[in-house]
This record gives structure tokens, C-alpha cells and sequence, in this order.
């Protein structure tokens, strides 16, 4: 069987879609078992490179339905890739040094997490019930697996690398996990149909993302799912009592254990003020700060950086693309988001939107707009897979709406003049409508 580049690149999504996220918990966690070898070091920047070479012979067969149907949202995106990666040649070229060849190295490798990321989002088969199994299947093994460990150890943090006496730079850290664990939910609860299903994923994802430890993820998902469950509710109230029910769960659950979270790190958010990573972070921050005031067109492309080995000095938000890539490189990293959200939230809220693909759209962009705001830095990959669901669901719903149209007038051949042919046609149609239905390619300092 000879396949089109188009079902390539569907098929080589769904499967990079699974390794680097439910995939690359279950890869980390028998890593750190033991029982396998790191045979491909990190996963996601290896996976990540590989799927890069493959997306870059495919891209040609995706290109003009890309760009034809995203009404010039997918053209911005590559054109946002060109200026990133012109201003980094352009920076290095003028200053050299091994400051500016470690900031060039770190572009070039977002880069390729964003391309990959975007071509990923754009073709990833969300209605494939074989991707479903294999996502419902991994979270499973993951969340049966979490609540063996608060079973048996009695702590309420799960932390891969501890489990690992010698090599465990070959272990992500929670992090890693985090980023992961919150995409697989996300897809989950955008595929999912049922109120109950949705509510028990997210009472155990919560718990997910809590033993998992990374604040701003579980604050994300909380975010998140408070956000839909509102939405929903306004339109069933089937939503409304899964609402309640979610929410007493959640209030059951803290009180319950309240002793033994009370000492977890994310119950830290209660008095920042007193966490050294809170307190290191307001201090990136504030030299982001300056160095943008001192400059405020076009940044300080690598000021983040105090020696060439040293690369995680970064603001952790969205102002670590204003230092780097300059005011319009920051005004293309959050408008490409900021109107992802914006025209997925007008299809959830006034077309009426119910397609897994527009859900997700939402979700995983919305999780993106908070953290970039709040937490992340601009090399964090996961805001590409965002704008590449955004461009997923403009040109399903372009596309179907052509076929809509298509059915209505008719077959080619039909004379639009000749009485009761038009009618004839459009019932057959109806008849037979067969519509388908971080850089982190390296660690961070922090």
C-alpha cells in the first residue's frame, strides 16, 4: 500500500503525538525502573529531530491547503519562524562570540520543537479511535501507577530521578513529566463526550498533576477545566451538577489529606515569598525587565545569558521573547495565541463549536496564553502545538463547509434550470452524506 503524503503526515503525527507525551511518561518512568535503557537519551528532543527530518519531506503536500484555509493564520505562523530564526543569524553575524553561538544554538533548537510541534497540531487525527485507545490505555498505566506509589510510600510527589542511583541525567525531571501528563489530559477531555467520563478525568487528573508536582501545570489544569465545566454548565445541566460534584471532590480530597500536602511544594502558592524558585525567578524577571527599558525595540537577543554554558537564565514568561526576539517578535509569539484562543473561544461560544478539534483548540491554547503570562519562557515548545490545533480546526471546519456546499448544489453534471433535478440531487446527498466525522532539547537552570 503506497500512502499520500497527506496520510503520512497524518499517520506520523498520531504516532509522535503518543511518544511525546503519554509516550515519554512511560518511557522516563521505566527508564527510571530500570528496565529499559536510555536508548534515546531525553526522548523528546531526539523523537523531536526525527520527526523534524520527516516533516520537512512531507511539508510540500501540506502546504497549500495550509495556507489556502487558515485564512493567512498558518502564513503568519511560518512567517514568525523566518523572522525568529533571521534575527538570530542576523544577531550572531554582528556580534560573534560564544555568548551569541549558544543563544543561535538554543533559537535554532526551539525552532525545531516549534515546527515540529505546529505540523503535529495541524495534522494529529483527533477523531482516530486507535489514538484514543492507545491515549485512554497510557493514562491508565500512568494514573494507576501514581496511586500505587501514594499507596505504598505514603508521599504525595512523585520524582522520577530519585529512583535512579547513577545516570539519572538521563531521567526528566518533573518538569518534563508535567508538560506531558497536561497534554494527554487535554486531549482527553476534548475527545471525551460524556459529563461523567469528563468529571472522573478530572477529579484523577487532578490528583495526576498534583503528585507529579509541577505548580503551574496543575494550576493550568485546574484553570482549565473550572473554565469548561462553566462553559458547559450555561448549556446543560447535566454540567451543572458535574460541576458541583467535581468541585465537592476536589474540597473532599484537600481536606481529607490535608496534613500530608500541607507541607507539598504546590501548596507553596499559599506564600511565595518565601520559595527560592519564586524568589530566583522575580529576579530573572526583573533583569528582563531592564534590559527591555534599556532597549525596548529590539531587546538584547541572548541577554539571558551569562556564559555559554549557562543558557537557562531566562525571564519565565512571555517577556523572554521581547529580550530576545525584539518587539515584533514579541508582539507575533503572543498575537499568534492570544488569537488562537480568541477564534477558538468565538467558535465554543457563538457558532456553537462542539468538534473535538475546537475544544482542544481551546484548551491547549488557553493552558499556553496562562503559562506564557505567568510562568513559562518563550523557548517553552508547547504554545506551537497550540497554533498548529488552531490551524487543525480552521481547515476541517473550511473543508466542511465546502463539502456542505458541494452537496447542496449538487453533482457536477446537474442543470441547475431543469425543475426538480436540484431537489433530486439534494435528497441523494443527504441519503448517502459520508462526512468523516524550554528549550528542551537541554535542561533548564530552573
Amino acid at each position: 500500500m503506497i500512502l499520500s503524503g497527506d496520510a503520512l503526515t497524518k499517520r506520523v503525527s498520531a504516532l509522535g503525538f503518543f511518544v511525546l507525551f503519554p509516550g515519554f511518561i512511560l518511557y522516563h518512568t521505566l527508564v527510571a525502573m530500570g528496565m529499559i535503557p536510555a536508548l534515546l537519551g531525553g526522548l523528546f528532543g531526539v523523537v523531536s529531530v526525527m520527526l523534524f527530518v520527516v516533516y520537512c519531506a512531507l511539508l510540500s503536500s501540506q502546504l497549500h491547503v495550509l495556507l489556502s484555509a487558515t485564512r493567512g493564520y498558518a502564513l503568519l505562523t511560518f512567517a514568525f519562524f523566518a523572522y525568529v530564526l533571521l534575527w538570530a543569524l542576523v544577531n550572531f553575524g554582528l556580534v560573534g562570540g560564544g555568548i551569541m553561538r549558544a543563544a543561535l544554538i538554543q533559537t535554532i533548537e526551539t525552532l525545531v520543537l516549534w515546527l515540529v510541534l505546529f505540523i503535529m497540531g495541524y495534522r494529529v487525527p483527533l477523531d482516530s479511535p486507535r489514538l484514543a485507545r492507545a491515549f485512554w490505555l497510557a493514562f491508565a498505566l500512568i494514573a494507576g501507577y501514581l496511586l500505587f506509589h501514594v499507596a505504598t510510600t505514603g508521599q504525595w510527589m512523585f520524582f522520577a530521578r530519585r529512583m535512579v542511583e547513577e545516570g539519572g541525567e538521563n531521567v526528566s525531571t518533573y518538569q518534563g513529566y508535567a508538560r506531558s501528563a497536561l497534554v494527554l489530559l487535554v486531549f482527553l477531555i476534548a475527545i471525551s463526550e460524556r459529563a461523567v467520563v469528563r468529571a472522573g478525568l478530572i477529579v484523577l487528573g487532578a490528583f495526576v498533576m498534583f503528585v507529579l508536582g509541577a505548580r503551574s501545570e496543575l494550576y493550568a489544569f485546574l484553570a482549565l477545566t473550572l473554565v469548561l465545566l462553566l462553559l458547559w454548565a450555561g448549556m446543560s445541566v447535566k454540567y451543572m451538577l458535574t460541576l458541583l460534584a467535581v468541585i465537592a471532590a476536589l474540597i473532599a480530597l484537600v481536606v481529607s489529606q490535608f496534613e500530608a500536602l500541607a507541607g507539598s511544594r504546590q501548596l507553596q502558592v499559599l506564600d511565595l515569598s518565601g520559595t527560592s524558585s519564586w524568589l530566583a525567578r522575580q529576579n530573572l524577571g526583573q533583569r528582563a525587565s531592564e534590559q527591555i527599558l534599556a532597549n525596548p525595540l529590539l531587546g538584547r537577543f541572548g541577554g539571558h545569558i551569562r556564559s555559554p554554558e549557562i543558557t537557562g537564565g531566562y525571564a519565565h514568561s512571555m517577556i523572554s521573547a521581547w529580550v530576545n526576539y525584539g518587539l515584533l517578535g514579541f508582539v507575533l509569539y503572543l498575537g499568534l495565541t492570544v488569537s488562537a484562543f480568541v477564534g477558538a473561544t468565538y467558535r465554543l461560544l457563538f457558532v456553537g463549536a462542539r468538534d473535538a478539534r475546537w475544544v482542544f483548540a481551546f484548551s491547549i491554547n488557553f493552558v499556553c496564553l496562562l503559562l506564557i503570562v505567568l510562568a513559562k519562557p518563550v523557548f517553552w515548545p508547547l504554545p506551537a502545538l497550540g497554533w498548529g490545533a488552531f490551524a487543525n480546526a480552521l481547515v476541517t471546519s473550511r473543508q466542511r463547509q465546502s463539502s456542505d456546499a458541494t452537496q447542496q448544489a449538487g453533482p457536477a453534471g446537474t442543470r441547475r434550470g431543469a425543475p426538480g433535478q436540484h431537489d433530486a440531487a439534494r435528497d441523494s446527498q443527504g441519503c448517502n452524506d459520508n462526512e468523516s466525522g524550554t528549550s528542551d532539547l537541554r535542561p533548564s537552570a530552573l
